[in-house]
């Protein structure tokens, strides 16, 4: 890691996405998600956060935080190259990629939280973490990406598209968000510094994981920031997250989250 005295490359801006179809993926914009930007709030002290949107959520929790963030409309990526963009997913995929290649910065995904600064991290000229999968290099999760403006291996990332092939749930649907980026730092390991799984998205997805996260209590020493996986666990833990749920059982993530609604 580079010492934290060092001047930053990546800009000390955060980006979230949310809303770029009108039933927002059939989940409202929920106390997970306010708590994920409220954390990057805190913990890293942007210079600004920017939630692109397409179509405006409603809700108590949009309301709130809106205190923290600049709100940009945007025009859905439908198509890339040529190549037909067929789900919710991949239209963000795309759209952050374009976002980081032209204001360079943090992308986080929403259903994350922060727990230490991205500081040490932010002069390098790109940061991705590791994905595994049952202990196997799985490639590198675009749940968290840290770039400069124009980044070369960004850059590179996006050209990939002219050879996405991904029609929504089917053998390719994560070739480019996981696949691709960690073929492309094989061939190029001077463009991107990759932080273990630790740093980001442990525990993973996987069923013993997600009861890590949200039934049992586990120390996290290495983290930066953790990762949700709100695809697999909205409905049995996402969807019924509270306030009083959180301050009720000492669970991993409502450990982590307490701080963050104290005095909401």
């Amino acid at each position: 890691m580079l010492n934290d005295a060092m001047e930053n490359k990546i800009p000390n801006i955060i980006h979230f996405i949310f809303g770029l179809e009108k039933d927002c993926g059939n989940k409202p914009f929920s106390l997970v998600h306010f708590i994920a930007v409220r954390s990057a709030f805190l913990i890293n002290r942007p210079v600004k956060i920017y939630l692109y949107y397409r179509y405006t959520p409603r809700g108590v929790w949009w309301e709130r935080v809106t205190e923290f963030v600049e709100l940009v409309q945007v025009s859905v990526p439908r198509q890339i190259f040529g190549k037909k963009l067929c789900c919710y997913a991949h239209k963000a995929d795309v759209l952050r990629l374009m976002i980081l290649y032209k204001y360079g910065g943090i992308y986080l995904d929403l259903d994350s939280i922060c727990i230490k600064p991205f500081a040490g991290l932010l002069g390098y000229d790109c940061v991705m973490g590791k994905e595994n999968n049952k202990g196997a290099d799985a490639g590198l999760c675009n749940a968290l990406i840290m770039t400069t403006r124009k980044n070369k291996f960004i850059g590179y990332w996006l050209h990939s598209y002219n050879f996405f092939r991904s029609k929504g749930r089917d053998k390719y649907w994560s070739e480019h968000s996981v696949g691709v980026p960690q073929r492309i730092a094989a061939l190029n390991p001077e463009l991107v510094h990759i932080e273990p799984q630790t740093s980001f998205f442990y525990p993973s997805y996987h069923r013993e994981d997600l009861k890590l996260l949200f039934e049992d209590n586990c120390h996290l020493p290495n983290a930066y920031s953790v990762h949700l996986w709100e695809t697999v666990s909205y409905e049995r833990y996402l969807s019924t997250l509270s306030i009083h749920s959180l301050i009720e059982k000492d669970t991993t993530y409502n450990l982590l989250a307490r701080p963050f609604i104290n005095d909401i």
